[in-house]
């Protein structure tokens, strides 16, 4: 048993193995030359005779015991590399090395088919990244940048591809990482505080292809309140516009009727005229009612390249005003209706507000995949530019406070972006559509 106990490895047990049996060979050996008394030539030639054959057959069985073994244990290293082409080749095509062999095949079968699963899986969510529109970068247990979409390039203005590997203090987010036991904690934030104002930093970690990845999402606040602002007066332009006409609809068709007949029994005008009154004021709150119901019209849009000649000439006629048009893009794809339509509410705007007949620009140039649509007027600007985009709120004594509030929400549905702000050169409004490029 103390024999036994020293053994630590097959290749030692196989040796103590063999030593036995040579041993247990050399005495029979020397029994059989003692009891026959032979020479001593006898005696070498016959051990050598005998060693010879032996060793070679000892030495046999020991590589043919261990091959498979070794073999075995290469393709354990190829597949603990992710390398599951490997294949051992056994000696015994039965037995427990046969099985042990076959065993391990269908193991590295196996986590070969899970390897090709999970790299779809990966390539899969590296794909949907690449789809979205909100801002999102891929970091590595480092803080390297190693994957994003289009949108987190446009929020750091440059190509993420060109500064992938960076650090993400180039991208300004601070990061920091810390093992806990067995937790990875990671913190982001932004380096420059002012912009936690406008854009929320959100992340979380996970393992791909056995490494340990940041995920970053920045989440445009500004957006998300828009549109939540959107929606609620879509919401309540809606249902005012259904009860206030549901209410002023049968008070239109009684005061009508009461007019007629009033009318038929010739009573006293006055009353004729008071109803008459009623009548007409009730169809013009009801236009008014469905004007602002516009605000929350879904169009029927019509994506197609638009030529920007042909549709800012179509536009600029309707006014007897100088405009001046500097055009270095040719076609956008948008509704042609829709855009004349915003076109002609934005120099509508521009000529309203300009003195002494000031010129007004509109200016188109190419801004990447965009094409940047501009129009200068030289007016006292914008006094409250927070309030522009509320519905109903206007700074014109006849003006209804709908007019750039509908032209967002058309520029909106063709894919595109409105701005209005304060000129920074002179005193005047720069109002800005942004649209995507197109071919002829």
């Amino acid at each position: 048993m103390k024999f036994v106990g020293q053994v630590t490895s097959l290749e030692q047990l196989l040796r103590h193995f063999l030593v036995g049996i040579s041993l247990l060979v050399l005495g029979l050996l020397c029994m059989v030359f003692y009891f026959a008394q032979a020479s001593a030539l006898v005696i070498v030639t016959s051990m050598v005779l005998t060693s010879v054959p032996f060793a070679f057959a000892c030495w046999y069985c020991t590589r043919a015991a261990l091959s498979p073994f070794y073999n075995l244990s290469v393709m354990i290293e190829a597949m603990r590399q992710e390398d599951y082409s490997q294949r051992a080749n056994p000696r015994f095509i039965q037995g427990a090395v046969s099985l042990l062999n076959n065993e391990i095949a269908l193991m590295a079968q196996d986590l070969q088919t899970r390897k090709n699963q999970y790299d779809q899986q990966a390539v899969l969510v590296l794909r949907l990244i690449e789809q979205l529109a909100t801002p999102i970068g891929l970091f590595d247990a480092e803080g390297r940048l190693q994957h994003a979409n289009e949108a987190f390039s446009k929020w750091c203005h440059k190509p993420w591809r060109s500064m992938k590997r960076s650090q993400a203090e180039l991208f300004g987010l601070f990061f920091t990482a810390k093992q806990v036991g067995n937790e990875y904690l990671a913190d982001w934030r932004f380096a420059d505080v002012t912009l936690s104002a406008k854009w929320q930093l959100r992340h979380s970690q996970f393992v791909m292809q056995g490494l340990q990845y940041q995920l970053v999402v920045l989440t445009n606040i500004e957006q998300v309140v828009y549109q939540t602002e959107q929606t609620a007066w879509h919401k309540m332009t809606k249902v005012l516009s259904h009860e206030i006409n549901n209410s002023l609809a049968p008070i239109k068709s009684l005061a009508q009727s009461l007019e007629h007949m009033l009318a038929a029994q010739h009573q006293e005008a006055d009353v004729l005229q008071a109803l008459c009154v009623i009548g007409e004021r009730s169809e013009s709150l009801m236009k008014f009612v469905n004007r602002y119901a516009s605000l929350a019209t879904d169009y029927d849009v019509h994506l197609a390249p638009v030529n920007l000649v042909e549709c800012l000439e179509t536009v600029t006629t309707l006014f007897d005003y100088p405009i001046d048009t500097q055009l270095n893009a040719e076609f956008v794809s948008a509704d042609k209706v829709l855009l004349e339509q915003v076109m002609v509410n934005l120099l509508k705007n521009a000529i309203e507000a300009s003195k002494g007949n000031a010129k007004i620009i509109i200016s188109v140039v190419p801004k990447g995949p965009w094409v940047e649509i501009t129009v200068l007027d030289n007016g006292c600007g914008i006094a409250n530019p927070d309030n522009l985009f509320v519905p109903f709120y206007t700074t014109k004594s006849q003006g209804k406070g709908i007019g750039l509030t509908l032209c967002r929400n058309m520029i909106e549905q063709q894919g595109g972006k409105l701005r209005v702000s304060n000129r920074k050169d002179v005193t005047g409004v720069k109002a800005t559509v942004l649209l995507e490029a197109a071919n002829a």
